[in-house]
């Protein structure tokens, strides 16, 4: 097989091998062939060079592996992979040098802000590169084009190609400054200011072009071979559009879940990354050790509930798997059955979603981008931790992705505590909502820089003050017979937030409950609020823990835009759902999304356990997957078992899932028969088998079989 031949179109299942400078002396070929064979892998990536190189290379400057003697590592696993049909991929590092670069090329290596050659923070002796610079420029495009020209390879492949910091080189300091006007940035200068805001935004293009750069000379030699960098769970934003569109697949490095990272943190990665780029393959990198950034053990290995846990959650949401073991050597095998059960289960799914694509009724801006403030960070995660525990299928809207708004099916967007948006995207948010779909604001809303409060665009309601917290104490009240209060029992009055946004309501704008005959910015009526403040008052001494006055400033209030509707909550509920994870702010946060869906959803899950829930949408055919992440360490650590699931039941509504899938389920149901053309199976194990259905009016309801790692649906009409 040749290189022309092979498909890199994201379905294949990836096996990287990261070769250590002494992997020569004893690298068993058969041991890492079985492997390969259990694992199912389709697909192999191999280091081949930079920082070292495992082949006779022949371009100066190119540190050969001191243990390599007449082997080429790299030739012996390209014809493994080709004599087995495999993609291959050739990795190369150019991030470090060693000193006989730093003696006959100084200007390729970094400098600190002083002028000092940036020594390695981990491996004395050695020397980090400037990314800008002539090693990735010259020598690094070299080394590929040799690979390339030399080797049946389909790709090659760049790790820590990005650079780590702005190098500070005169090369790097002149064509900075030739381009913005400026000098480099320093730690000196505000991280938001303009200084470094330049330096983001000249970064990205430069690495775009280098991207470029790379792909033209590798195809310059092998026109079918394409070149993929290597990206971080937030680095595919460091790639321009005109770039990101010329590469087969983006990868997400983000290996495995770091200290205090929750489970599904795989999947949001997916979401992330095709929401940015959605025509384009997305494939998640797994290493099957921990990923701990302050003890760096990366020659372990995880629990293997976990590793397989991870896998399953990205592949959920559509980042093909990969899985990556640094050295050769073998000393911990518990690695291999759990990637071969990772790897099965996506064998066992994947083929049927061949020509699908992940869909949903609920979209959340993603504003957790690099760099953001811990609030609104903390606010993206409350809202997706607390959507995967009401299991609720969502997908990602930002900026940079504002079509997503017109995709068929889209009824709810949820804009968590996001400080700005800008005028293209408040304008498109109004028009989903003029439109008939339903907006939830948290944190009182965005504010619209040159207009003011997105609520008051909105609903007609001006915002009087920001409080930026921490407010303590703060309590909200609910409004007898008002909306949004199912579950909570008897309680009038639950925690409120921490951050405070005081609305000023226009006079016989609003009443309890749902009023008829409020106005609203465009004349609208129906203006209301379900909760309001409780006043504040002390926390200490406990004899002063009681409110001094009634409630009266609302808290949760919303109202009609247009065809549709928006509702506000007053407060932080999302990030300080991730702090404090009250269960009152996620029964509040139930009710919004229910009332935004309108009281119906195109797929529930009912049962014991927590499932992180992805809908999938082809031709006639719609999917459901869900990771289980069930478990007492779903939030932080390994994962220690598995914790099946029995009892579960998946309810679909019929008409909600034809308008997601563009064609009706049920195409004449009463000529057919209630079920009749409609064939719906669930995995058993790793493979598919016909389910028992339960039909009534627009409904589907399936029994799930005792779930594991994965539960999945399948229907097809």
């Amino acid at each position: 097989m040749t290189a022309a031949r092979t498909g890199l179109d994201g379905t294949h299942r990836w096996t990287q091998l990261t070769f250590v400078e002494n992997d020569p002396l004893d690298f068993d070929l058969d041991e890492w062939a079985d492997v390969i064979e259990r694992t199912a892998s389709t697909a192999v990536c191999i280091s081949a060079g930079g920082y070292v190189a495992y082949y006779p290379t022949k371009v100066p400057l190119h540190h050969r592996s001191a243990y390599l003697g007449d082997r080429d590592l790299l030739g012996e696993v390209v014809d493994l992979a080709r004599s087995r049909g495999m993609a291959v991929m050739a990795r190369v590092d150019p991030h470090a040098v060693h000193r006989d670069v730093v003696e006959q090329r100084p200007e390729w290596v970094a400098r600190s802000e002083d002028g000092e050659l940036l020594e390695h923070w981990a491996m004395p002796g050695i020397y980090l590169t400037d990314a800008f610079g002539g090693y990735s420029w010259e020598l690094t495009t070299e080394v590929l084009r040799e690979i390339a020209r030399d080797y049946d390879v389909d790709a090659l492949f760049a790790n820590r190609w990005q650079g780590h910091g702005p190098g500070y080189t005169a090369a790097t300091s002149a064509e900075f400054r030739a381009a913005t006007g400026r000098s480099l940035p320093t730690s000196a200068d505000p991280a938001d200011g303009e200084a470094w805001a330049a330096y983001r935004a000249w970064r990205r293009s430069r690495l775009s072009d280098l991207v470029a750069h790379w792909d033209r000379a590798v195809q310059d030699v092998a026109p079918a071979v394409r070149f993929v960098p290597n990206l971080g769970s937030f680095t595919a934003a460091d790639l321009e559009p005109r770039v990101a569109r010329s590469v087969p697949f983006l990868l997400v490095d983000h290996q495995a879940r770091g200290d205090g990272e929750a489970l599904w943190s795989a999947g949001r990665d997916a979401k992330r990354v095709r929401a940015l780029h959605p025509d384009k393959p997305v494939g998640l990198i797994t290493s099957v050790g921990p990923e701990s950034h302050d003890f760096r053990w990366k020659d372990s290995v995880n629990a293997a509930v976990e590793t397989t846990g991870w896998i399953v959650d990205g592949f959920v949401h559509g980042a093909f798997p990969w899985f990556t073991k640094f050295a050769a050597r073998i000393p911990d095998p518990r690695w291999i059955p759990a990637v071969e059960r990772g790897f099965g289960l996506h064998r066992a799914v994947s083929d049927g979603l061949a020509g699908s694509r992940p869909v949903a009724e609920v979209l959340v801006w993603d504003a957790d981008e690099r760099g953001a403030p811990a609030p609104v960070r903390d606010a993206a995660s409350g809202v997706y931790q607390a959507l995967v525990e009401l299991g609720v299928p969502f997908e990602y809207v930002g900026p940079g992705s504002l079509a997503a708004l017109s995709r068929p099916g889209i009824r709810l967007v949820v804009v968590p505590e996001v400080p700005t948006l800008d005028e293209a995207a408040a304008d498109a948010l109004r028009a989903f909502a003029e439109g008939g779909g339903a907006l939830l604001l948290t944190g009182g809303g965005p504010d619209v820089p040159g207009r003011g409060p997105l609520v008051t665009a909105l609903l007609g309601v001006d915002v009087v003050e920001r409080r930026g917290g921490i407010v303590r104490n703060n309590y909200v009240q609910r409004e007898p017979g008002g909306a949004l209060q199912d579950g909570f029992g008897d309680a009038r009055r639950v925690v409120g937030g921490t951050r405070l946004v005081r609305f000023a309501v226009p006079d016989g704008a609003a009443d309890d409950g749902a009023a008829a005959g409020a106005v609203g910015p465009d004349g609208a009526g129906g203006l209301d609020v379900s909760w309001r403040f409780v006043p504040d008052h002390p926390d200490l001494p406990m004899e002063e823990v009681y409110p001094r006055s009634e409630a009266t400033d609302p808290a949760v209030l919303g109202g009609p835009v247009g065809a549709g509707r928006a509702d506000v909550v007053g407060f932080n509920v999302t990030e300080l759902y991730w702090q404090a994870l009250q269960a009152d702010h996620l029964t509040l946060l139930d009710n919004l999304v229910r009332r935004g869906l309108g009281g119906r959803r195109a797929v529930e899950l009912h049962g014991p356990g927590v499932l992180d829930v992805a809908t999938w949408a082809g031709d006639r055919a719609f999917t459901v997957l869900a990771a289980n992440l069930t478990d007492p360490m779903m939030m932080r650590g390994q994962r220690r078992a598995v914790s099946p699931l029995d009892g579960v039941r998946v309810v679909l509504d019929v008409d909600r899932v034809g308008a997601l899938a563009g064609s009706s389920v049920l195409p004449d149901p009463a000529d057919a028969g209630p079920g009749a053309g409609l064939r719906v199976e669930v995995l058993v194990g790793e493979l598919w088998e016909r389910a028992d259905v339960t039909v009534s009016a627009n409904r589907v309801e399936v029994a799930l079989p005792p779930v594991r790692e994965l539960a999945a649906v399948r229907l097809t009409w």
